[in-house]
């Protein structure tokens, strides 16, 4: 199955990371003219993620894969994102993706990072991540437990979601 690839405006800076942070190719630019945006949805076979009305629109009548997000909040918009595309937990890819740029992580090896992290991390983690597009260190810190507790929550809610959908069949 092909991974979905998302493309989030302006307006959604926080859930383009919160989906990166999940393993989802997701584009976010803070300045981009609507035609570029529209352009690169074409192009690169991505949905269009927007609070946009006027975006919405014209992303529709061009024929592309579009879906209007409606809160403020980015855990319900991540919710209607999961459940919209009927993504299931499972098929998540956490903590693979940079969530600066985008760029999928690799595994580097502990001695070639020693320099660039603080002393104290060497000396505790044994995994090491790098994007090879903005060169940051990824490494299982405390904001790795943070995830981990949202997944689950996640995992809870989408369940649960399902499991009413179901109910009403």
């Amino acid at each position: 199955m092909k991974r979905m690839k998302f493309l989030a405006d302006r307006m959604l800076g926080k859930l383009a990371k919160k989906l990166r942070i999940l393993g989802f190719d997701t584009l976010y630019f803070r300045e981009a003219a609507e035609e570029e945006i529209l352009q690169r949805v074409r192009q690169e076979g991505r949905i269009l993620l927007t609070k946009d009305r006027d975006l919405l629109y014209k992303a529709l009548k061009a024929g592309l894969d579009v879906y209007g997000i409606k809160s403020d909040k980015w855990r319900s918009q991540l919710l209607a994102v999961l459940k919209r595309f009927r993504i299931s937990p499972g098929s998540l890819e956490p903590f693979s993706r940079c969530i600066e740029c985008n760029a999928k992580l690799e595994k580097v090896d502990k001695s070639q990072i020693e320099s660039l992290v603080p002393e104290y991390v060497y000396r505790t983690q044994e995994s090491f991540y790098r994007c090879p597009a903005c060169g940051r260190i990824y490494w299982a810190g405390s904001h790795v437990e943070k995830m981990k507790d949202l997944l689950k929550e996640l995992r809870l809610s989408v369940d649960e979601r399902v499991e009413k959908d179901v109910g009403k069949l």
